[in-house]
Formats: C-alpha cells, structure tokens, sequence
C-alpha cells in the first residue's frame, strides 16, 4: 500500500503562516502536474476590497481569491473599528486592516462584503455609489427587486449589465441553498419539476419533541 503525499496549504492569520498537510491519494500524480507561476498581482487587474476580513468567511475569500489567482491590483482589508490595525500576510505581502468608513470604497472596482446584514445595508448603497460592484453574502438584498441572485454556475448569465466601473450590487443565496442548487440544477433542466424540503437542526429538534 503506498503511503500518501502530502501538500502544503497557506492559512491566511496575522502571524507567521502555519501549513497544514493535507493527504493525496495519488503521490504521482501531484509530481507530474507543471509548476504554475501565480499572476494574481498586476497592474491591469480590478481593486479589490474584503469587508469583514477577520471573519472566517472574509478568510475564505482570500483563500479562493489566492486558490484561483484571480487578477487584482491592489486588495483593502476591510473591518470594525476594534480590528482595525491587525497584519495580514496575503500572497507574501503584509497588509494592515482599516476600519470600514463611507471612505473606503473611493477607487475600489469589486468589493466582497460578509460583515452581516445591517453592515451591507449601510455601507453596501455606499460603495454602489462609488461606483463599486458589490458581491454580498448577506441577507441583506437577497429579495430586492432589480438586484441579481446569482450562483455563477447556475445562473451567471443574471450578472450581464454588471460592469466594472458601474456600481452595482449582487447577492448569493445561503449556503444550503447554493450547494442544493449545484446538484439540482442539470436535473431541474431535465425534469423541469424538482421539490425540495431543507431541515435545519431547528427542524431536527421540533420533530424530536413531535
């Protein structure tokens, strides 16, 4: 039996990266992909800014902005007053929180918001009006009529008139529902009628005591 591989993954935190080893079933594999050099830096990329940055989402949008190499030339980390001055290290660069103002949002061309739903609605108009696209992940303008409820996969094409340059706002649905519809979308589109029942462990617990 061959022993696993292992690979390195960055954590995004304040301090000194730790790696955590991650198994590969294939060890050959991971030898033969090419060695890929990382663009994500240039000049030519959008600003981005991550709202709520210390959270564990805002985390994660780091992690998928840097698993992707998505282009940007410069990034805001973004937060409430109390965090603002914590260090970052992101792609080898150090960068240092600022507490999210009206301010912010002057000459950012995409900004990732996951600070809550009251967060958004103050400052999510704000940043439109600077003419910033912003991505929520809130609740927030999930049922606003003329703001896009966008799953990429599922329906990118919703997110058409979105240009960079021309503020605008964008909501995903929650998470469940996100998953959910990744799987039944291609089967929606073959049978056109799909229920679907979704339990929480609210649900769990009320059917417990019935």
């Amino acid at each position: 039996m061959q022993s696993p591989a292992t690979l390195s993954r960055r954590f995004l935190t304040g301090t000194t990266p730790t790696p955590t080893l991650l198994h590969h079933p294939n060890p050959t594999s991971l030898r033969s992909r090419p060695t890929t050099v990382r663009m994500a830096l240039r000049e030519d990329g959008p600003s981005i800014a991550v709202v709520g940055v210390t959270g564990a989402v805002g985390q994660e949008f780091l992690s998928v902005l840097s698993d992707r190499s998505f282009p940007y030339r410069s990034i805001k980390m973004l937060a409430s007053k109390r965090s603002a001055g914590k260090k970052y290290t992101f792609e080898e660069n150090e960068y240092v929180v600022e507490e999210l103002t009206g301010e912010s949002f002057k000459g950012v061309d995409i900004a990732l918001f996951s600070a809550g739903g009251s967060i958004s609605k103050e400052f999510g108009p704000v940043a439109v009006e600077c003419g910033t696209v912003v991505v929520d992940n809130s609740s927030a303008f999930r049922m606003v009529d003329g703001v896009p409820l966008v799953i990429p996969e599922v329906n990118g094409d919703a997110m058409k008139d979105v240009k960079l340059g021309k503020g605008a706002l964008v909501a995903n649905p929650n998470c469940s529902t996100i998953i959910c519809l990744m799987a039944a979308t291609p089967l929606h589109r073959r049978a056109k009628v799909i229920i679907f029942f979704k339990f929480s462990k609210f649900d769990n617990v009320i059917w417990a005591i019935i």
